[in-house]
């Protein structure tokens, strides 16, 4: 049988590139059972809460969860169990922000700090979407391997059109080197070579592939397609430039970006190429718009997540109103925005918590619980419904809802332990008391003043 050359040279990409994974996710079954017990169970499910709950721990794995009396039946003689009382409280999966920039421009004193302010706020994962690889790569390692106090980053490598990489981000995510030509960085067209520009990104330990701006729906689908073949995830904006939602929904991307980029299925003209400045004629149409039907039943059929980004837009809207004549141009109807989402939501479209922003440092918890006070308070969901798109949803965008998302048996030992009951009130997300990652206890009051840091919370 003949062999493709090309493909056997993907294969050797890839099998660098697992071997060059940091080690995460490996159980760790040595060391006593321990019984966690007095707390309520919220298992990121969507099942209602649990109350006088108990989990069994072995190293870093849950080996069981459930009612305090039915785990008690069958562990507590475990010879050697140890029993842990946490002291009341609601236990939640460890939360994931879905839409990170760690390092668009590297700055690693300054990620660091902001890593440490998100595990010790609740987060123990997060996806970033796109920056300078080599700097990811490094977080990601020492975020893994237990050596920053940081949730698990996992990120992305991003391809676009050559017209994109004249931005002035990609340009300063490949100082030293050539936008566009970087294996994280790269440069997308008809005559691309597609199974070696993947293996090249997969050979940079990305997670997944941001697919960004300037693509025609034929690239869009060539991308995903061999990204799928060397088990990598695929993430795209909602809107590619020319390629329209609904084109790359139907190319089988895993997760879309952007509620308000959505707008452009709507509209007979759009632009070619990307700018952020550019906006649709949001007077007419409404959510309503037969349009959204069809990309939502599209999205539902496939599983396509979304990831709304809801509160950065209301975000722009208080800088604007704050600054007159100073803040950010518009760059989405915020009204419109919240409308979709709820509309979404409605649909049965999974919603990733996602932020692409960061609050400012003085502020004790970070962006992503802006996201989820977002998405209860104007984009339809319950708090129970935003708890799970933090933890189950944030793992399924991932691709790693093996691992983590939610607390069953077999998962890792990621959870947060609240003083006030968040399903009563989304806002409580913000009591924490501690945190554990990989097995790993943080307690909130030990939060670290650093240099830079300006409040501890």
């Amino acid at each position: 049988m003949k062999t493709d050359g090309r493909r056997v040279t993907s294969g050797l990409f890839v099998a660098l590139a697992l071997l060059l994974l940091p080690t995460q996710g490996t159980a760790q079954s040595e060391g006593p059972l321990e019984i966690f017990h007095g707390f309520t169970l919220i298992d990121g499910t969507g099942r209602p809460a649990l109350a006088d709950a108990a989990m069994v721990i072995q190293g870093d794995r849950i080996v069981e969860v459930g009612s305090r009396s039915a785990v008690a039946a069958e562990w507590m003689d475990e010879p050697g169990a140890i029993s842990v009382d946490l002291g009341g409280g609601w236990v939640v999966p460890g939360l994931i922000d879905s839409h990170v920039h760690m390092a668009t421009v590297p700055d690693r004193p300054s990620a660091e700090r902001e890593l440490r302010r998100m595990l010790y706020a609740g987060i123990t994962a997060a996806r970033d979407m796109a920056g300078d690889g080599r700097a990811l790569a490094s977080l990601a390692r020492d975020s893994r391997l237990g050596q920053i106090d940081a949730p698990d980053l996992y990120y992305s490598a991003l391809m676009a059109g050559p017209s994109f990489l004249s931005d002035p981000r990609p340009q300063a995510s490949a100082a030293g080197e050539v936008a566009g030509e970087v294996p994280w960085m790269q440069a997308i067209t008809p005559e691309t070579d597609m199974i070696r520009a993947v293996a090249r990104a997969a050979g940079t330990s990305a997670t997944g592939i941001k697919i960004y701006a300037n693509l025609e729906p034929a690239e869009v689908r060539r991308i995903t397609a061999e990204a799928h073949e060397q088990n990598l995830r695929v993430w795209a904006h909602s809107m590619v430039f020319p390629t329209r939602p609904l084109d790359v929904v139907r190319a089988d991307v895993d997760v879309v970006s952007h509620v308000c980029r959505l707008a452009w299925e709507a509209m007979s003209d759009a632009p070619t190429e990307y700018h952020h400045t550019q906006l649709p004629e949001y007077d007419s149409f409404t959510e309503e718009a037969p349009v959204f039907t069809e990309l939502f039943d599209e999205m539902r059929e496939r599983g396509t997540i979304l990831d709304a980004t809801l509160a950065m837009y209301a975000r722009f809207d208080r800088q604007r109103l704050e600054n007159p004549g100073n803040g950010p141009p518009v760059r989405c109807r915020t009204d419109f925005a919240r409308r979709l989402v709820r509309r979404a939501h409605a649909e049965g479209i999974p919603i990733a918590a996602g932020t692409d922003f960061s609050t400012p440092p003085s502020v004790p918890y970070p962006a992503l619980h802006d996201e989820l006070e977002e998405l209860v308070g104007h984009g339809g969901l319950t708090a129970m419904d935003a708890i799970v798109s933090a933890t189950r949803v944030g793992a399924e965008v991932l691709g790693l809802s093996d691992r983590f998302g939610t607390l069953e048996a077999g998962k890792l030992v990621n959870f947060v332990l609240l003083d006030r009951d968040p399903v009563a009130d989304i806002g409580n997300l913000r009591t924490v008391r501690a945190v554990w990652k990989n097995a790993a206890r943080f307690d909130r009051s030990d939060y670290p003043v650093q240099a830079g840091d300006r409040s501890p919370g």
